[in-house]
């Protein structure tokens, strides 16, 4: 069956292949003609608004260079995925790999053989990670909030500071517009699955709001396969339920030269942690509730652009487990402020220079805290056909009186030897780092207060090709890349406690890492009601162990990186109707350090169909989708199954000013 789905892919790209070479356009995103109006969109209802449309996502953030390598996701395809959260959609659409512990547990995210804690996640351009783990549970962010994504690979400290080493998730939210708007959307599916939201949008003037919210719960309870009793046997994974209520709002206000807007995002949500599929559950609990407040400004400064930006986070996780007696509550408080000038250099390019200042407080061991602050230069130098993009960062971070300072250099060039954009050559080293959490240095017992930084360099060149005429686009890239990593931090057994083991980390580990990323993506529209569209991801990556010669462990795959995936999707339109399939296989993972235990390889299909009908009044939508159509058995994580075969229903309705 996955061979077919290749084949559908292939056969789907093929006419592509014969394209004659046509003008090149700006280097922007490219749109075909519209063939149905609005793309149809999940519940997440990504909103295709004309002004998100045109202003959110045609050009790269400024923050990102030219020379790495990035994947983009733009508002039409965050709503033709069908993603519900934004572990879904990475794990559709983006070459990282989503580290999932069940359909119901943490979601976190691994590239270039880095760890969650080693990936930086912005919500327009703020970070998002809590400070006490260092990492944020991407299953909790719905695409409710999303306009549009953008994956970084690489090194990205230059900029975007600690935490940036295996690559930078961009995320920008919706922005609201002036034409009254609102939509609605629920449905439901198999293991009690319900979900509702809405949207709604508006303004007058310079003015404009936005408020949605969503509603989710599903039981979890699919059957699995229980290998360690004697015979096996077929359970309910019992347990694993999961509540989640988002809400978030937007005011905005436009001058001709200037924006100012405000935002809130606040999420609680509650799901049961049943533990590995070996034992039955024990009826532990998870609370999460999430409380954000942002704000960003553009000004005029002279010749160039300042931007400001502020936001402050609190999160509160609880955490009960009756066997054990335990019933621990962690508070935590992030607030962080930006200011970037941007100034143009004549015909020579342009020059950013930024500071940020931040605070974060933790209720470990009767309350620990953090001040950092940071300023870097950033530049980008126009020699054509050659481009430099060279940058800085210096941070200071002082955790309870022990200061540490970490430069971030990077030098990025691209090489456009044809004219137009058809063929792009580019190179990039940097420098990233990552400072411990809160968890590392305090967390009782176990914690380690002198422990430092993780710093690491990335040296990667890429090619991309790119083809377009008036009906048709098809984008290609390669992108080769190593990263050294020295003084990584890895938890191990220290000393017990009353019987019981505590694990402590460390600075003892480094690691070589090394691959090859390579994606397609092309969209052909053969008549005015028919558009096929598809694409492809495959990364390659070799992540060593070289802490220790002495080691069976040296020179092995970390634990858990896929040596190889490989994702595949397909879609077609034709007049109100689409349908769409997404494949992934992913290689094997290894669980112990030295490759001695592994999980097999696994191979899933999802398949979506909807349809949309249009009236004088508003748009009406029915979409039906088959998760894991090929019904494998399958663990991302040891020990923490994946549901088979399920469906699930939505209906949607949106209802324009006219």
């Amino acid at each position: 069956m996955v061979a077919r789905v290749v084949l559908l892919a292939s056969v789907l790209l093929l006419p592509l292949s014969a394209w004659g070479q046509g003008s090149a356009p700006a280097d922007t995103t490219w749109r075909p003609p519209v063939v149905s109006g609005t793309p149809d969109s999940s519940i997440a209802m990504s909103v295709t608004l004309p002004e998100v449309t045109v202003e959110g996502i045609l050009d790269r953030a400024s923050s990102i260079p030219a020379a790495a390598h990035v994947t983009t996701l733009d508002a039409d395809a965050v709503a033709e995925s069908g993603a519900q959260s934004v572990a879904d959609l990475l794990s559709m659409r983006s070459g990282a790999f989503v580290k999932q512990y069940g359909s119901t547990g943490l979601a976190s995210l691994s590239m270039r053989g880095m760890g969650g804690t080693q990936t930086q996640v912005l919500l327009d351009g703020l970070r998002v990670a809590n400070p006490q783990t260092g990492q944020v549970d991407l299953s909790l962010l719905p695409t409710l909030l999303i306009e549009s994504v953008e994956v970084q690979h690489g090194a990205g400290s230059a900029r975007h500071g600690s935490g940036s080493l295996g690559g930078t998730v961009h995320l920008r939210t919706l922005r609201p517009q002036t034409d009254p708007l609102l939509r609605v959307a629920g449905g439901g599916g198999a293991y009690d699955e319900r979900h509702v939201s809405a949207l709604a949008t508006g303004g007058r003037g310079s003015w404009s709001g936005l408020v949605a919210g969503r509603y989710y719960r599903t039981d979890g309870d699919f059957q699995y396969q229980n290998s360690f009793l004697v015979p096996s046997q077929t359970l309910r994974r019992d347990g694993a339920g999961a509540r989640t209520l988002s809400l978030f709002g937007r005011g905005m206000w436009r001058g001709e030269d200037r924006q100012w807007r405000l935002s809130g995002w606040w999420t609680k949500a509650r799901r049961g942690l049943p533990g590995p599929a070996s034992a039955r559950s024990g009826g532990a609990r998870q609370w999460d509730e999430l409380g954000r407040i942002w704000t960003e400004g553009t000004l005029p400064l002279g010749r160039g652009t300042l931007d400001l930006s502020a936001r402050g986070q609190r999160s509160r996780l609880r955490y009960h487990n009756p066997p054990t007696q335990t019933d621990r509550t962690t508070v935590t408080t992030a607030t962080e402020a930006n200011a970037e000038l941007r100034y143009p250099l004549s015909s020579l390019g342009s020059i950013t220079a930024g500071t940020t200042v931040g605070y974060d407080q933790a209720s470990l061991n009767e309350g620990v805290d953090r001040l950092s602050g940071a300023t870097f230069v950033d530049a980008t130098l126009s020699f054509a056909p050659f481009e430099l993009q060279p940058a800085v960062r210096l941070d200071a971070i002082g955790a309870n009186g022990e200061p540490t300072v970490v430069p971030s250099p990077r030098l990025g060039v691209r090489w456009r030897p044809l004219d137009g954009d058809r063929l792009t050559l580019r190179g990039l080293v940097g420098r990233a780092f990552r400072y411990p959490t809160f968890n590392e240095r305090y967390y009782e017992p176990g914690g380690t207060p002198g422990l430092q930084p993780e710093d690491g360099w990335t040296t990667e060149g890429g090619v991309s090709f790119r083809l377009t005429r008036a009906d048709a686009l098809l984008t290609a890239e390669a992108t080769a890349f190593a990263t050294r990593l020295t003084d990584k931090i890895v938890w191990r057994p220290s000393y017990e406690i009353n019987g019981v083991q505590v694990w402590s980390p460390s600075n003892v580990s480094r690691v070589y890492s090394r691959g090859l990323e390579l994606s397609v993506r092309a969209r052909r529209q053969f008549r005015p009601n028919l558009t096929v569209s598809g694409g492809s991801h495959f990364t390659h990556t070799r992540a060593e162990n070289r802490a220790n010669p002495n080691s069976p462990a040296y020179g092995a795959q970390l634990p858990y990186v896929p040596q190889q995936t490989w994702k595949l999707w397909s879609r077609m339109e034709w007049r109100g109707l689409s349908v769409s399939a997404t494949g992934r296989l992913v290689g094997t993972r290894f669980y112990s350090s030295d490759e001695s235990k592994s999980l097999a390889p696994y191979q899933t299909v999802d398949v979506r169909a909807a349809y949309e009908w249009s009236f004088n009044t508003g748009r009406l939508a029915l979409e039906a989708q088959v998760k894991n159509v090929l019904d494998r058995r399958y663990e991302i994580i040891r020990l923490y199954p994946m549901p088979p075969r399920h469906a699930t229903l939505r209906l949607r309705f949106s209802l324009p000013s006219s």
